[in-house]
């Protein structure tokens, strides 16, 4: 049997040895980790937690539901289609509209705020959670001027008024049961 190289010379400082040294591996510690039991705990919980969740979906009245459509992908494979579509929510808006005479005064917003406008006037804001929308115009004078309260585009307050320093006042609210917005106005 023949001596390795670096054990027939001995090794000289500022001499590069015959080859590099290998390196050490790192000890390893006597006491064990769980993380990787811990790991697949929780992923085994996720995955009972599904299949009970699928067993619960499946009352008697599945017999009724289709199956989901395979859908194709680009290489000819199927796979099967998601159970419902992510709908995308539109979010809702209220809009404000004052039309006739220029100049009359106009104030609108939701309850608390008092927004400043000018005729003719279209501004549509997102509905947020107040119970309470209004638009005032006020005349200055001789003219005509009509509001409109707006919820997603469907008309709920209308009002008119004419000559003088008439007001036409729009309110609308929010039933907390039905959650339905009704007309409000005054009179």
């Amino acid at each position: 049997m023949s001596t390795p190289p670096w054990a027939q010379q001995p090794h000289q400082p500022g001499q590069q040895p015959p080859f590099p040294a290998q390196p050490v591996p790192p000890k390893k510690s006597k006491t064990k980790t769980y993380a990787g039991a811990g790991c697949l705990g929780v992923v085994g919980v996720l995955v009972l937690g599904g299949v009970i969740s699928a067993a619960g979906d499946k009352s008697g009245d599945s017999a009724d539901k289709p199956a989901p459509a395979p859908s194709h992908t680009g290489n000819g494979a199927k796979t099967a289609a998601p159970h419902a579509a992510a709908k995308k929510q539109t979010p809702q808006t209220v809009t404000y509209v004052v039309t006739g005479t220029s100049g009359a005064d106009v104030q609108y917003g939701p309850a608390g705020s008092s927004a400043q406008g000018k005729v003719p006037m279209n501004a549509t804001k997102p509905l947020g959670n107040p119970q309470y929308y209004s638009i005032t115009a006020q005349l200055q004078g001789a003219g005509h001027v009509t509001c409109q309260l707006k919820v997603n585009g469907k008309v709920i307050s209308q009002s008119t008024a004419s000559g003088g320093y008439n007001l036409a006042s729009c309110e609308i609210s929010k039933d907390p049961f039905s959650g339905k917005w009704t007309d409000t106005n005054a009179g």
